[in-house]
């Protein structure tokens, strides 16, 4: 019979594709994993794995047994829940998140989940989506809040219901600063400071004509790009209710269009999950589409 371990160590090679990555997941040495990884091979009288110098890819007798083993390790898993429901949950959770205020909403959701389990620690990295994947990629994170959807063909996701919008971060004393909205077609006449990101979205297009834009910079996160706006470099064309501008030269005009931006809870496909982190995703399919007054 295969051991229930076995499963879950063939599981992290094949979200990995990588023997040295996935021991690292684990928290096992390179050799032991690969030594168990053959263990099961030879108990089965199977090829799982072509091995290259670059990766572990499964083969077809592996993809048909990847499929069953996750039916298992659910079955195995929903048991253990159902008969161990007064255990303490406890552990770490890494979440990766974009500069969006939709955190604001994510934020309560782990608010709640920790009141059901206090022993659950989360711990957040603020980045944008390039880095937030990357970190994805390394294991370094269970999940991402990311808005767009550049990453569907690659990653597994679940739809908030949420999204944001854009508009201009301008000071307080620009000429435009009583304006109560932008049109998108008058960004083409100001001086623009845009995210390094926006820079390269082609979706971008739906809000303005990118090739059109006077660009007088470009910023990374929000921080810095504040000081610049009240330096007089320009306008920053960024997501709404990310700054707060009281008691400073600087004020928000939204841009009147439909374009927007939706969030999305990104994860690496067919990963394995601990049991905190299977918590949050299982907490977000819950709520999506009633987290947010802007939800639909």
């Amino acid at each position: 019979m295969i051991e229930i371990r076995l499963m879950k160590y063939f599981l992290a090679v094949a979200a990995e594709q990588n023997i040295t990555k996935a021991a690292q997941s684990l928290h096992i040495s390179q050799p032991t994993l690969s030594a168990q990884i053959t263990e099961l091979e030879k108990t089965l009288g199977l090829k799982l794995f072509k091995r290259t110098n670059k990766s572990t890819v499964l083969t077809e007798d592996g993809v048909l047994f990847r499929a069953r083993v996750r039916e298992i390790i659910e079955l195995v898993e929903r048991v253990e829940n159902e008969f161990s429901i007064h255990e303490s949950i406890t552990g770490d959770v890494f979440l990766g998140c974009a500069e969006t205020h939709i955190m604001a909403v994510v934020s309560r959701v782990m608010k709640e989940i920790q009141t059901e389990h206090p022993g659950i620690r989360f711990h957040v990295y603020s980045g944008d989506a390039q880095a937030i994947l990357e970190r994805l990629d390394k294991g370094l994170l269970d999940a991402g809040l990311l808005l767009g959807d550049d990453f569907r063909e690659r990653y597994d996701y679940i739809p908030t219901g949420m999204y944001d919008t854009f508009g201009l971060l301008v000071p307080a004393d620009s000429p435009i600063a009583g304006r109560k909205s932008i049109q998108p077609d008058e960004l083409c006449s100001m001086p623009i400071i845009l995210s390094a990101q926006t820079v390269s979205d082609s979706r971008m297009q739906g809000l303005v004509d990118m090739q059109k834009l006077n660009v007088a910079g470009t910023y990374n996160l929000i921080t810095n790009a504040t000081y610049m706006v009240e330096a007089g470099l320009g306008y920053a064309l960024c997501l709404a209710e990310l700054v707060n501008t009281d008691n400073r030269n600087l004020k928000f005009i939204p841009v009147d269009s439909e374009f927007r931006y939706y969030a999305y809870l990104v994860t690496k496909k067919h990963a394995y999950f601990s049991k905190p982190a299977k918590i949050v995703i299982s907490k977000v399919r819950e709520h999506n589409g009633r987290l947010h007054p802007n939800s639909q």
